[in-house]
């Protein structure tokens, strides 16, 4: 009995500090300036990965490369998240972040740019597939 209540406690204690470790779309907004370029193989800029980002309240991103600012989602659904891993395995193990035009009804599992992204502090890192880690890091 006392072995299933400590594995219970340390199952609760792990899934609370994965939860808190999650990134929060709250703590990406403000304005970015790119660090370091994602790039192909070839040298190419990645398009999705702008000279400068600004990550809005209402969940939009905006950038000078980008027609219009994109919707964006960070933590989806589990579901939604393994969607876009088993498209682009080589973000497994990264937090996800999902990005659309459209208006309110997006089909998130359908999401046509699927970005790995890790925040810390100030500094955030965003892989696309087949490209390299662009950085930025958050203006004051």
């Amino acid at each position: 009995m006392q072995r299933f209540i400590l594995l219970a406690v340390t199952a609760f204690v792990l899934t609370t500090a994965s939860s808190a470790l999650a990134l929060d779309s709250a703590a990406l907004v403000g304005k970015w300036q790119l660090q370091e370029p994602a790039r192909d193989s070839a040298g190419k800029p990645c398009p999705f990965v702008g000279e400068k980002l600004e990550f809005t309240a209402d969940g939009k991103m905006v950038s000078a490369n980008m027609p219009v600012p994109f919707r964006f989602k960070v933590n989806p659904d589990k579901s939604d998240a393994a969607a876009a891993v088993a498209r682009y395995p080589e973000l497994k193990g990264m937090e996800i972040m999902l990005a659309a035009m459209g208006g309110a009804k997006i089909d998130w599992s359908k999401a046509p740019i699927v970005y790995g992204v890790e925040l810390k502090g100030a500094q955030l890192t965003m892989k696309v597939s087949g490209y390299t880690p662009a950085l930025y890091k958050k203006q004051k």
